[in-house]
């Protein structure tokens, strides 16, 4: 870990932990009530049948239905943290946009006031910094139908409750260390600014910063520097309504965000497979595709990856009903490094609507300290080494390794041949072992996959490991049977179509795995598994073919 990160991490926890303090608290002092008088644009569907399973207890968030029985969500504390998030963050206001029983519209008000009675005062984990940013930008969005029959006095009280969170933004922004939190802050503030209708100085200090925060933090390609295609989402998805509500008062300034979201755009098109949904790397989720298809219908420029790109440690090959999807495992930036996995040399493929090989994403946090184990090469697409005893390493120092190994690696991409190349050396150290991964995109055959791995190990190495396995998680939905005297494997893609699996130079073997999805959680997949004994050089050769 770095010094400089380490120590602004320590220091601002410091820091923020003196002024949200009940001896430092007290001085917070929130303007005047000043009503909402410019909305925050909506971009995202709403379904007002969410609202008619919430006012019977249903709540369904980030994937997870719970039931509260006709009690209060906010009295729930069972759920996972994501669910929490969703609940606390108030993504699901949109929804009552959509309905039009007037006893229905002002269910969102009720909700607002037990809110506000509950938790209106600071609290570490529901006033987190970016929980209090999203709910700040998602109350100004709707915030007529936060307020839906509630009388001039209740109003009031919701008013000054978002000024309190605005003023809790703007004292403790300065001590939030990770970069990325730090810019959902700076685009709440500045919405906020604009909502409230501040002095234009003060609009224009804001919208400098927020420029300046994304300079730092966006590549000159537009993908953000976590490498996280979730994350890219969803700074999308907010900074959309900003650019739009900036764009009145400075012209400039919306030329700005339009550029840098239009590459922005591009660079999460790179992500996306020809099913329509989001690669599983460093630690992107699962997001459901009418979401991303909101945010991506708003993009000015031509999302098309034609036949390949290159960008920011990923490449991409696209075939004629195919997309290959790579990560050579670089990180940009110390301060950015925080949720990258031991992924390199891992890849996700799909064909026309079906995921045929994947990665199996993060684990969530009903798994506890369980959940890191997905950060591991294990559950990615590419290789791992195994030891017929003890295994000598533990799980951080395996990621520290691979990470400061693969840092600076880049996948070759030969457009002309849809072949990418590349190099894993995070278990060089560690064990001697250098991994040589090339891929190639066949279009004449079909879009088939030819993959190539060779395997380097320095025999002589303390921790010379015993065997090699090189991982392929399958898509969901998919059968995969052995074939011992064909020497191949058939896949039954969920599509109906059949591919084959054929491979030369390690044993197969299919096995369980478990992938997160969008609305299943953790849901069961299959993994086809090429082991072999190692040696100072083996090469291994696999086709994932479809059938005629």
């Amino acid at each position: 870990m770095s010094g400089g990160p380490f120590l602004r991490r320590t220091l601002g926890a410091i820091a923020d932990g003196f002024v949200t303090s009940p001896a430092f608290r007290w001085t917070w002092s929130a303007p005047d009530n000043k009503s909402v008088k410019h909305k925050l644009l909506e971009i995202r569907p709403s379904d007002a049948f969410n609202v008619a399973d919430m006012m019977i207890g249903q709540y369904l968030l980030a994937q997870r239905l719970v039931d509260t029985g006709g009690t209060t969500p906010f009295a729930i504390d069972y759920a996972s943290d994501e669910w929490f998030d969703e609940l606390h963050s108030f993504t699901w206001l949109r929804h009552f946009s959509a309905v039009q029983d007037e006893g229905s519209k002002k269910f969102a008000g009720t909700l607002a006031m037990d809110w506000v009675s509950r938790y209106g005062s600071f609290s570490k984990r529901v006033w987190d910094n970016k929980l209090t940013a999203l709910r700040v930008l998602n109350w100004i969005k709707h915030f007529d139908q936060l307020c839906f029959g509630l009388n001039d006095a209740r109003k009031k009280i919701v008013e000054r409750s978002l000024a309190e969170q605005v003023q809790c933004l703007r004292i403790r922004i300065n001590f939030e260390a990770d970069p990325a939190r730090r810019l959902l802050m700076r685009l709440a503030l500045l919405g906020a600014a604009i909502a409230l209708q501040s002095p234009t100085d003060d609009i224009n200090r804001l919208l400098e910063r927020t420029t300046l925060s994304l300079s730092r933090q966006i590549d000159e390609k537009g993908m953000h520097r976590s490498r996280n295609g979730e994350l890219q989402f969803l700074l999308l998805l907010e900074m959309i309504p900003v650019r739009h509500a900036v764009t009145p008062i400075s012209m400039e300034a919306g030329r700005e965000f339009a550029a840098v979201l239009d590459k922005m755009h591009h660079s999460l098109a790179l992500l996306m497979h020809t099913t329509g949904e989001l690669s599983y790397f460093n630690n992107a989720r699962a997001i459901p595709h009418e979401m991303l298809l909101a945010v991506q219908s708003r993009a000015n420029s031509n999302l098309e990856i034609n036949r390949g790109e290159y960008n920011a440690g990923y490449a991409a090959l696209v075939g004629q009903d195919s997309k290959l999807i790579v990560d050579g495992g670089a990180e940009m930036g110390d301060d950015f490094r925080g949720g990258l996995f031991a992924g390199a040399a891992s890849f996700e493929y799909s064909f026309r609507n079906d995921l045929i090989v994947s990665n199996c994403g993060p684990g969530p946090s009903t798994l506890g300290d369980d959940a890191d184990l997905f950060r591991l090469p294990a559950s990615h697409s590419s290789l791992e080494i195994e030891y017929r005893g003890k295994y000598p390493f533990k799980s951080q120092n395996l990621m520290s390794a691979h990470m400061r190994a693969n840092r600076d690696a880049a996948p070759k991409v030969d457009l002309d041949e849809r072949r990418v190349d590349l190099i894993n050396n995070g278990y060089e150290r560690l064990a001697g072992v250098k991994h040589e991964r090339s891929l190639n995109i066949l279009p004449r055959e079909g879009d088939a996959l030819l993959g190539q791995d060779i395997i380097r190990c320095d025999l002589n190495h303390k921790s010379a490991p015993d065997q090699f396995l090189l991982r392929f998680h399958l898509g969901p939905g998919i059968e995969a049977a052995l074939d011992d005297s064909l020497n191949q494997i058939e896949l039954q893609l969920r599509s109906g179509s059949t591919w084959a699996f054929i491979w030369e130079g390690a044993d197969a073997m299919i096995e369980e795995s478990v992938r997160y999805s969008a609305h299943k959680g953790l849901e069961p997949i299959r993994q086809i598994v090429l082991s072999g004994n190692i040696s100072a050089h083996q090469e291994v050769v696999w086709t994932f073919m479809p059938r005629a």
